[in-house]
């Protein structure tokens, strides 16, 4: 159980947050870093030159094929992690973590978790104390794994020299890269150190919930630099871990608006480290952010009908697949 103290200050955070006045200055806030980031993305990319940019979208359909799958990790990852949570059966609930996924990358960071505990209350046969302990440890675990592989990336990056080369070509970048690998290494040790106090599973489930997600990031992480390596295979793989830290750095921003567009406006300094012309880069990433909003506007158009309001389901245990209860009382979301 958590603290009095910290349930009193959670509780206070989440009355400030709800005010129609915080919300409208957290959204203009937000819109704001956004349109300066387009600005400043379009700026940059018209001295490249946009046709020189067009002419080096990929060609190789290996990248389109990476970029799928890629895309799709996180929601076939997370499925398995949150059936050993809730023990129910969520395969067929597959969209569902699909438009978590869109919100989360398109519209804001954790919005998809405030999306998906809504939905699972709507649907799933669980308490709100099941959903909201496993949508928190989940992230929790998750957020650890990820912590944990940015700060030995950062490290590796150090020692291969190569940190040296990011730091230079990028503005800004070592305040951003200090304070990411500092939050990651203490919110690490955070969680490991109060793990008892803070993760409310039975004995034995988070240690394979790590290992999910564990194994999810380090594959994203692979599937990245083999992105990047068959659109333009000509620098070493390890080049392309310099893309691969820096999107790991900045997603450690909390509550970035539309990280896709945030990681090309910076990734776009880094040709000379990468030794790849700016307009090759530029198109690379530009083709890798336009086929994220598509598949973002696609899927997210495609999940529509989970923003219907269903009347609870019994979702049958994982392993039993016998049948569900109907659903009733479908009517538009307000």
């Amino acid at each position: 159980m958590a603290p009095p103290a910290l349930n009193s200050a959670i509780d206070a955070a989440r009355v400030f947050v709800r005010r129609p006045a915080v919300r409208r200055a957290l959204s203009i806030f937000q819109f704001a870093i956004l349109a300066g980031v387009i600005a400043y993305l379009f700026a940059r990319l018209s001295h490249i030159g946009w046709g020189e940019v067009a002419g080096s979208l990929p060609a190789a359909p290996l990248f389109y094929l990476i970029f799928t799958l890629r895309y799709f990790i996180l929601p076939l990852s997370e499925i398995p992690a949150y059936e050993i949570v809730w023990k129910r059966r969520l395969w067929p609930r597959f969209s569902a973590f699909v438009r978590k996924r869109v919100y989360n990358f398109a519209v804001m960071g954790y919005s998809g978790e405030a999306f998906f505990s809504l939905w699972a209350r709507r649907t799933l046969d669980l308490s709100d104390r099941e959903i909201l302990v496993g949508v928190k440890d989940n992230n929790l675990i998750s957020a650890l794994a990820s912590n944990i592989a940015t700060a030995l990336l950062v490290v590796a990056l150090f020692f291969t020299g190569r940190l040296r080369e990011e730091l230079d070509a990028l503005p800004g970048s070592f305040l951003l890269f200090s304070l990411a690998f500092a939050s990651a290494l203490s919110l690490a040790v955070v969680v490991i150190v109060f793990r008892r106090k803070i993760i409310n599973l039975p004995p034995g489930v988070a240690p394979r919930l790590a290992a999910i997600h564990g194994g999810r990031i380090a594959v994203i992480m692979l599937l990245q630099v083999l992105l990047y390596w068959s659109a333009i295979p000509e620098p070493a793989l390890s080049a392309w871990f310099l893309l691969v830290a820096l999107q790991l750095v900045l997603s450690r921003i909390p509550f970035a608006p539309n990280i896709d567009i945030v990681f090309l406006t910076a990734a776009i300094h880094l040709d000379d480290a990468i030794d790849v012309g700016a307009a090759d880069i530029a198109g690379m990433l530009v083709a890798e952010a336009g086929l994220s909003q598509l598949f973002n506007l696609v899927l997210f158009a495609a999940t529509t009908h989970l923003a219907l309001k269903p009347g609870r389901v019994a979702v049958a245990p994982a392993g039993d697949r016998g049948p569900q209860l109907a659903r009733s009382q479908i009517a538009p979301e307000g």
